[in-house]
């Protein structure tokens, strides 16, 4: 037995390096994981989709690697910002995002945020700085998990509406909004699927010197984000619930208002409520 996983193994790292052979540059190969992986490529979709023509990106929190390498590989000049050392990233800002940012007004043209909201416990004052940072009519790209704890590192369990409310009081509105987790890129994931994805991709490569990785799981993105374009998608069964979100500046909310034109007076309010109507 486990001179046969041995073996799969073995075969699977030729076709690791195979298909990065098939990019336009060289990656690492533990990024090119997220390139044969469905669930992995869907980020990778999600966020070049949203990112769309901006060049100067900012990516902050890339554990990992992958939306750096991404971004690369189309020709961007992404900067990655992270809490912690990333050995395969160059370049890379040691910085935190619940402080000041180090960087001037306006510097770049996107931010991105993959999975780090929930771990911010400065989330509200992060989404005010890097307001700042982004130019005018740039965006700020999210994804965020739903109803997801993964003690100790989250400091916050979101929904569609907690997202919402936090980005407009922040200056943010959604401009595009997908929701993730769930779909065809799950059933890729169960092990036989996945086993018979890498076998067909071994075969291909045996035939033709070429994997097939990429223009599959292309197909099974554009698929998952059909299904996600609304709201309570049929992710929303998924325990991987989550959105990608764009966002471009508005208007910050002023909860502070919100909440004394709600509170003040508060018990004739309710006593108001209360009385039966004549």
């Amino acid at each position: 037995m486990i001179k046969a996983q041995s073996k799969l193994q073995e075969r699977y790292e030729r076709l690791v390096k195979a298909s990065n052979s098939e990019q336009a540059f060289s990656i690492p190969s533990s990024v090119q994981r997220y390139f044969n992986s469905a669930y992995g490529f869907e980020y990778v979709a999600g966020i070049r989709q949203m990112v769309g023509k901006a060049e100067r990106v900012l990516i902050i929190g890339d554990g990992g690697g992958r939306d750096y390498y991404s971004l690369k590989l189309l020709g961007k000049r992404p900067m990655v910002m992270d809490i912690a050392a990333q050995s395969i990233i160059p370049d890379i800002v040691i910085a935190d995002a619940n402080a000041p940012l180090p960087f001037a007004p306006g510097s770049f043209q996107a931010v991105i945020m993959a999975e780090v909201l929930e771990h911010l416990p400065e989330d509200y004052n992060a989404l005010r700085r890097i307001r700042d940072l982004v130019q005018g009519d740039g965006s700020l790209i999210l994804t965020v998990p739903y109803y997801h704890d993964a003690e100790p590192t989250h400091v916050r369990i979101h929904s569609p509406a907690s997202i919402d409310r936090l980005l407009r009081a922040a200056g943010w509105k959604a401009v595009e909004y997908i929701e993730k987790g769930g779909g065809l890129c799950r059933l890729a994931a169960w092990f036989p699927f996945r086993l018979s994805f890498h076998i067909a991709n071994l075969i291909a490569f045996g035939f033709c010197r070429k994997t097939f990785y990429q223009r599959v799981n292309h197909y099974i993105a554009a698929f998952d984000f059909w299904l996600g374009r609304k709201r309570n998608s049929v992710h929303r069964w998924s325990r991987l619930y989550g959105a990608f979100i764009k966002c471009r500046k508005s208007s910050p909310l002023d909860c502070r208002a919100t909440n004394v034109d709600a509170f003040e007076n508060f018990h004739l309010k309710l006593a108001a409520e209360r009385t039966p109507s004549a």
